[in-house]
Parts: C-alpha cells; structure tokens; sequence
C-alpha cells in the first residue's frame, strides 16, 4: 500500500465528469524494422503485450488501483490490484481506411472523451492497426496522478528501445504479488497518523509562505519583478464550460526552424514556442468572430524535477505568461515574451506555484473534489476573467531513433489535458529534429480545433523569414 501526496492527489480533485484528468500520447511505428518481419498485424500486438509483461516491474502504479479513505479524511492510497488484466489495459484496435492522419485524429479523440474506470490502474494502451503504409500507431493515456509531462516522456523512453532488438531488462528482484486490499479500521487508522503528523508541517508551510508573499509584494511595490507578474488573460470562448468530448490536432515543424529564430532573436525554444502558439491562436479566434483587446495568456507548466529524482509522480509547477499575439511585428512580440519569461520561471512561477502545490498536502480529500465540482457546477468561472486562457507545454524528447517492441517510432504526438478554465491544451514535443504539436479542445466549445496545428506551421514560417530578415540586416 502506498499513501498519495497531495501534489499528485490534486489531480484526482481536479477532474470532473467534463474534465479528464488524463495524459495521452499517439506515435505512428513502422514494423518493417522488426527483426525477422512480422506475418500478420495481430503479431506486432502479441509483440507489445510480452514487452510490457517483461518490463511492468519497472512501473509499479501499472499494477494499482486506488482506494479511498473512509469519509475521505486523507489522500487515496495505492494498493497492489488483486484483479489486475493486462488484457484490460492493452487493447487492440484498427482504422478506417485510408488510415491517414485525419483517421488517426479521429480515434484518439475518442479514446481522449472517455473518463478512466478509477476501479482499475489508471492507464490504457491502444495497439492501432491499418495506418497508411503498412504502419500501425500505439495510443497511450495514463492518468495525471500517475505522471507529469516530463515523467511521462522519460516513461516512455524506457518503455522503447534504441535498437530494433529489444534490451534485456532486469527482472523483478521478487515475484509481484497482488495486495490484500486494507480494511477500514487500517486505512482510517493510517488517515489519523498522517494528520498527527500535519501540525508541525503546517506550521513550516506558513512560515515559508510568509516569506515568499512578503518577497513578492516587495518586488511587485519596488517595479523589480513586473515583467514576471502576469495579467489576467481576456475572456474568449477558450474559457467556458467544456462537455466530456475531446477533438485532437497533430502538427509537426522542423526544430531547426526554431532554433533559427532563436538564434536570431536571443530568446529560448519556449519562447518561440509560445509566440507561433500565440499567434495561430489568435488568428483562430478571428476566424470565429473574436477579436480580443489584449494578450492571451498561456499557463505553461515546468518541470521542478530533480536530476536524480524518480519519473513517477508530478514534480511540476507553472508560471502564467502573456503571449503578445495582439502584436503585428514578429520581432516586437518576441521581445515582449522573452522579457517577460526571462524572470517569471525563477523568480515567481516556480517558487509560487511549486507553494501552493505544497499546500494541497492539508487540503481535505472531500472538501477539495466538493469544491471544484461546485465551481464547474455552478459557472462562476464565466463571470470572471481567467487567469489563462490556454494551457501550453514545451518537453524535450530524444534526438535520436526509437523502437517498441521493434518499430521505429516515426512520429510523436503527445497531449495533455483540458484543465479547469482553460479549454485548449497545447503540447510540443521534439524528436528525431521535428517538432511535433498535439492540441486538444472540446468540439462544443472550440469547432475545428484542430486547424491551430496547421496555424501554428505558418506562424513559424512568419518568424523563420523575421530572423532572416533581421540576419541580413546585422550583416
């Protein structure tokens, strides 16, 4: 049995019927790398299924389920499932013909719209046949309590391998066994152990809130730290109550596009990010009547994560930044994110974020889901601005090539969820020098979200010829 902490725990009150508090990803495999061929598709699915046997020890929360406390009077806790079915979790599946990209964007859409059963490990697997060119795509989606971005992608790392010839794992040092799920005299027991614990802890989190509010007031009142301190973002129809359905994006665009405009600009890969993001954005909201009067803005989570620390679990804070998309000159607005950046990730967004993270270990395990059921409930958030519009995230992947069960990953979508007020979720990702863009919204609420990937390529085009611009003019 295995207690969750209130940063990971926060996830599990955040989701609602109409938010999914779950992670996915779709990669497009080619099986003509395995070794030997394969004779029929089912092969490349009996091909996953024993690399996942061999290797599930190395991911431990595969083989748990949640249970929750009695009256809720602490954090669920993880127990080893006495029911676990890999056949459950593992699932195989085929496109429509063609089996091209819109085919894909289609089923994962459907596999993001549906809530996970919280009655068994919160992970799902699609082995996906009739991909276009003899291919074939795994879906995966694993719940945020599980992982963050970073973990996830590290995850899935050590899920593939660098050849086409499986490594050989370590296996379990004992065989698994599945738990006696505990009584309630047993999880009640440990529920009032915990909050024994809690008053001394409390104290210290006050003490070092006071010392990071006070430091924040003082540099807000001095000037000092303004480019870090965001505004509230304009209301759009961003930000309005989403249903439970789900419609994805894929977009791609070569990281050495962006790292000429970085080059050329001084800035970061995040910032270039945020800026072509920004202004596909706002160019969607125009084709559907909105013209906001000031800078969207983007919640972008970071990673906290120490070198050493485990992949599993969230180690992730977030700093809100205004993207400058009201900004005609490409140049102009990469100034604007890049000085506003510059500070916001060391000085406010983790420090603060990171904080009131720190402050779900206290919150109340029934008083916390009341609460954001009521919020969604009732609507408030549509009376007033929020304080980001959309969610976007920026994770490094591997620069070189990799295989699953013996195909060679060729494309890599990854996404996130809708969170809370934010109805749109971007998430980037490198590989192999592509960058690849999943965008995820909610077809009530945001039609044809999927035309942002494509927006996103041509707002990048716009900088690439900026850069180049400002180059000949340095020369």
């Amino acid at each position: 049995m295995k207690h969750i902490d209130g940063k990971d725990a926060i996830f599990l009150y955040m989701e609602t019927p109409s938010y999914h508090m779950h992670m996915a990803f779709a990669g497009v495999l080619d099986p003509s790398t395995i070794p030997g061929g394969i004779k029929e598709p089912r092969e490349v699915y009996n091909h996953i299924k024993e690399l996942i046997v061999d290797r599930l020890h190395v991911f431990p929360p595969f083989r748990q389920r949640l249970m929750d406390v009695p009256f809720r009077l602490h954090h669920p806790v993880f127990v080893e499932d006495p029911a676990f079915d890999l056949d459950f979790h593992i699932r195989r599946a085929a496109l429509p013909s063609p089996g091209g990209k819109r085919e894909l964007e289609d089923f994962v859409s459907q596999v993001l719209s549906r809530p996970m059963d919280r009655n068994r490990p919160l992970w799902e697997m699609y082995v996906v046949e009739g991909v276009e060119g003899g291919r074939w795509a795994m879906v995966a989606k694993a719940h945020h309590v599980l992982i963050d971005g970073v973990g996830g992608n590290e995850m899935m790392v050590n899920l593939m391998d660098l050849t086409p010839e499986p490594r050989e794992v370590d296996p379990p040092e004992k065989p698994w066994e599945p738990d006696d799920p505990p009584g309630d005299l047993k999880l009640l027991g440990d529920a009032l152990f915990a909050n024994l614990k809690q008053p001394p802890r409390f104290v210290k989190q006050v003490a070092r809130s006071a010392t990071t509010l006070v430091k924040v007031a003082r540099d807000k009142v001095s000037g000092e730290d303004e480019a870090a301190i965001a505004t509230m973002g304009p209301k759009t129809m961003f930000n309005q109550v989403v249903t439970p359905h789900r419609r994805v994006g894929f977009g791609r665009f070569e990281l050495e596009d962006i790292k000429t405009v970085k080059n050329a600009f001084g800035c970061t890969v995040n910032d270039v990010v945020l800026a072509v993001c920004g202004r596909a954005l706002r160019r969607y909201l125009e084709e559907h009547g909105e013209s906001p009067d000031r800078s969207l803005v983007a919640s972008v989570p970071i990673s906290i994560r120490a070198g050493e620390e485990e992949s599993l679990g969230n180690r992730v804070a977030a700093m809100t930044v205004p993207m400058a998309d009201e900004v005609d000159d490409p140049t102009e607005q990469i100034r604007r994110i890049r000085e506003v950046t510059k500070s916001a990730k060391e000085r406010l967004g983790a420090i603060t974020a990171d904080l009131m993270m720190d402050w779900t270990q206290f919150a109340t395990p029934a008083l916390a889901a009341r609460a954001f059921r009521f919020y969604t409930g009732s609507r408030i958030q549509n009376l007033h601005r929020p304080v980001a519009n959309v969610t976007i995230s920026n994770v490094p992947g591997p620069p070189f090539p990799i295989y699953v069960a013996g195909s060679q990953l060729q494309s890599f979508y990854p996404l996130g969820p809708i969170v809370l007020g934010q109805g749109v979720n971007i998430t980037v990702v490198s590989y192999l020098g592509v960058m690849y863009v999943g965008v995820v919204g909610c077809p009530e609420t945001t039609p044809n979200i999927e035309s942002v990937a494509d927006g996103i390529s041509k707002a990048l085009d716009e900088f690439v010829e900026a850069a180049a611009a400002l180059e000949k003019a340095k020369a």
